[in-house]
């Protein structure tokens, strides 16, 4: 009835701009009403993700009832991104979905993406309100192109069995002083029948353990990538060191054998008792093992003498397709999920790292709550020890087909050691040549080795 009352639009338009230059640029929006219509969310079928969704969407229903949202749990990781890629290229699909960091990377270069900035977050905000691996994956005109969702860095500690613990008279500790302390937490956990290992007492059987490859490397004073070159080189004394590592838990350590199961399998069935595993198999491993109860424990560095260096290049977020046909509701419900309330639904089926520095640094979740649990993590992160490890494009190649399979390789006595860094280095390369092939003007990976940079650092 407005539109046929001239002094009243005039009226109703000056209370807006006075409200929108009462708050801050990336809250802006706020001011409009919440828009309506429906949306489809794609998600890897993970019960702490699809749990987490669940969380979120039902507190954004109370928030916003004119809207409709939708979840659709995809399977495999694999087969999940086979799907967004064919999505994206056909132009239709869902209205959001997660993906890895190095997708977001990779889809924001080729122009398949919406940028969150400044309708959910300014940049200049996102650089001070997040974790700096999501920045640094979106290294793409200056825009934000994903709101994390919580996710603990892979490579940061330890799974252990808690029943197994206590049977071999273990006191459950946060963090590892040294590697010869958990080398000796590892020989107590193993179980031998006839001189066979039948438990591992640590596995190292995991596809996402190149990432402790990488920061042990780091650790000991390493590089693995040259800047100017744009190139890998894992022949090096500290890469050497650092796989060697990992080698003696089966050679001399004696702590696993590659006939038993991987880590995660082993972990479930109860024929590994401690694992390098990500902290998000806890909340995982709730619903596959309810039996069985596990605990986390922050790794030791490579040299024992400073809280260990932990990378978080392989970060989950939500984005949404350039394609979305409504796109004022896909934002409004990106800013929810980049609350600190919504982060806080999506913790409590998902408990790992938010992407907000102000709940992981400053709210009770992670002092008395759930993510407690990590407090040695985020005593490294106020330390200086987080890096992020990238991007590149194909980065889930690189992780998963070229680094895991050569670890593999050595770990199966297909490769020695030295042969296998030489492979990491050649086929990592040659990826890299491949991939700038397909979009030459994806920007320069940059890996800050010593610290991050100064207006992105943890204060």
């Amino acid at each position: 009835m407005f539109k046929s009352r001239r002094s009243a639009i005039v009226s109703l338009f000056m209370l807006v701009c006075a409200a929108l230059l009462a708050v801050p640029q990336s809250q802006t929006i706020r001011a409009q009403a919440a828009p309506a219509g429906s949306l489809t969310v794609w998600c890897v079928g993970f019960d702490p993700h699809v749990n987490g969704w669940k969380k979120v969407i039902e507190g954004y229903a109370k928030k916003n009832p004119a809207a409709k949202v939708t979840l659709e749990p995809q399977g495999g990781q694999a087969d999940m991104l086979a799907k967004y890629k064919a999505s994206l290229a056909a132009g239709n699909g869902a209205d959001i979905f997660t993906t890895p960091g190095w997708d977001v990377y990779e889809f924001s270069i080729a122009g398949q993406l919406l940028p969150l900035s400044p309708q959910v977050m300014t940049y200049d905000d996102a650089k001070k309100n997040l974790f700096p691996e999501y920045i640094l994956q979106s290294q793409v005109d200056n825009q934000l192109w994903a709101m994390g969702i919580p996710d603990p860095p892979g490579d940061s500690g330890i799974i252990v069995n808690l029943d197994a613990l206590a049977a071999a008279g273990l006191k459950k500790i946060d963090k590892f002083d040294t590697r010869q302390q958990l080398l000796d937490y590892a020989k107590k956990l193993s179980v031998l029948d006839n001189n066979k290992l039948v438990k591992a007492g640590l596995s190292f059987q995991e596809n996402n353990g190149g990432t402790y490859l990488l920061s042990y490397i780091i650790d000991q004073g390493g590089k693995f990538w040259d800047n100017d070159k744009q190139e890998f080189n894992f022949n090096t004394p500290e890469a050497k060191n650092a796989l060697q590592f990992f080698l003696d838990l089966y050679e001399k350590d004696k702590v696993d054998a590659i006939g038993l199961p991987n880590a995660i399998d082993g972990m479930l069935q109860g024929t590994v008792n401690m694992a390098f595993l990500w902290p998000e198999f806890m909340p995982f491993a709730s619903g596959a093992a309810p039996d069985k109860k596990y605990g986390f424990i922050m790794k030791p560095s490579y040299n024992g003498n400073t809280p260990a260096i932990f990378g978080h290049a392989d970060t989950w977020n939500a984005v949404i397709p350039k394609y979305t046909t409504n796109a004022p509701l896909a934002y409004d419900f990106m800013r929810y999920l980049a609350s600190e309330e919504g982060q806080l639904l999506f913790l409590d089926a998902n408990p790992g790292l938010s992407p907000l520095r102000s709940l992981v640094l400053g709210n009770d979740y992670y002092k008395t709550g759930k993510g407690a649990y990590l407090a040695p993590v985020i005593d490294a992160i106020r330390a200086g020890r987080l890096r992020y490890y990238g991007p590149w494009l194909d980065g889930s190649s690189i992780q998963y087909d070229i680094m895991w399979t050569t670890i593999e390789d050595v770990m199966n006595k297909r490769l020695t050691v030295d042969a296998g860094l030489s492979q990491l280095t050649k086929l990592s390369n040659e990826q890299i040549v491949q991939s700038r092939k397909r979009l030459p003007n994806a920007p320069k990976t940059t890996i800050y080795f010593d610290a991050l940079p100064a207006d992105l650092a943890i204060k």
